[in-house]
């Protein structure tokens, strides 16, 4: 995380007119792709997008590349649902944002950090390991401690080459072709190849079992999607939210839109924008899935070409 920040306050900015990427795993954008493109768009593209990640620690990773709110022309934020209806995996809880985080976290984080957390237990913790950092870094310490030399070595290797990596990374060849799967009977034909641990993967994805809805994510991201905003109010950034392609196969609704999502709330906002939750709907083929979540690379290709027009168009259009 903190090279990934690190490479993009160094990225040379010479103008407002970039646009960057937030995200997690899911948000398979290539801002190499997107800067093919930049004669006919007009805007340079970056990316702190990093798996596992939540827009509770996309709010952190903004605030530390973007203090003054300014260096942008927009930020790219994606979303797996405009309707976030609940699911058992809670983001709230995520105790990893922590480790995430940590460095970006100081005295003046702390309420407002702990306390996100639901459980007295976790804010408690949380708050401990803010006031004393040692406990988050221990297992680097220890780590450290067995090979020095080693340690110090990949930390070198890795200052040098992750931006070049990430930058030039291209996707998955993999390919989910032939996938099909009948929702109404519950069962899934699998492409030939596959092993026992992929098609556990893939069946447990496409049919992952959902709470009953309580609103617990739309406050959620109230909350942190709430804290962006308020993080670009009044500084001319466009916030532009997407619904990422959503697997390989189109899942069937799980109910009725929601109304009052945080996100669609939200759009009413100036400088803030929903992209159209159907306008990545052709890319939501097996032919350009490597794994029931992710995008492969011909699909990373699509996505960032549709994206950056879209962008653009939005950008030059004012909406």
């Amino acid at each position: 995380m903190e090279q990934h920040l690190k490479n993009e306050i160094a990225r040379s900015t010479p103008d407002r007119k970039q646009v960057l990427a937030v995200g997690h795993s899911r948000m398979g954008f290539s801002p190499r792709i997107a800067n093919e493109m930049t004669q006919e768009t007009g805007y340079t593209f970056g990316s702190i997008a990093l798996g596992g990640t939540s827009p509770r620690t996309w709010y952190y990773e903004l605030r530390a590349v973007d203090p003054t709110a300014r260096r942008y022309a927009a930020v790219l934020i994606p979303v797996d649902d405009y309707d976030e209806l609940d699911r058992y995996d809670y983001l709230g809880d995520r105790v990893s944002d922590l480790h995430y985080v940590i460095e970006q976290l100081g005295l003046r984080d702390l309420p407002e950090f702990s306390l996100s957390y639901a459980s007295h237990t976790l804010q408690a913790e949380i708050a401990l390991q803010i006031l004393f950092k040692s406990y988050v870094y221990r297992s680097d310490f220890q780590e450290f401690a067995i090979n020095p030399r080693a340690r110090i070595r990949k930390v070198r290797f890795y200052r040098r080459y992750l931006g070049g990596w990430y930058y030039g990374y291209n996707g998955e060849d993999f390919s989910l072709a032939s996938l099909s799967v009948d929702w109404q009977k519950r069962t899934i034909q699998f492409p030939a190849g596959l092993t026992e641990g992929q098609r556990s993967f893939i069946q447990g994805t496409l049919f992952e079992q959902y709470p009953p809805n309580a609103g617990r994510m739309t406050s959620y991201f109230r909350k942190w999607y709430g804290k962006i905003v308020e993080h670009y109010r009044g500084s001319g950034t466009k916030l532009i939210f997407l619904r990422v392609p959503r697997g390989p196969v189109p899942p069937p609704g799980r109910g009725p839109a929601n109304p009052l999502s945080a996100v669609r709330s939200l759009a009413s906002q100036p400088d803030v924008t929903l992209v159209d939750e159907h306008f990545f709907d052709s890319l939501e083929t097996p032919e350009l899935f490597g794994d029931p979540l992710h995008l492969n690379g011909r699909g990373m290709a699509q996505f960032s070409r549709m994206t950056a027009a879209e962008t653009s168009r939005i950008l030059k259009s004012g909406h």
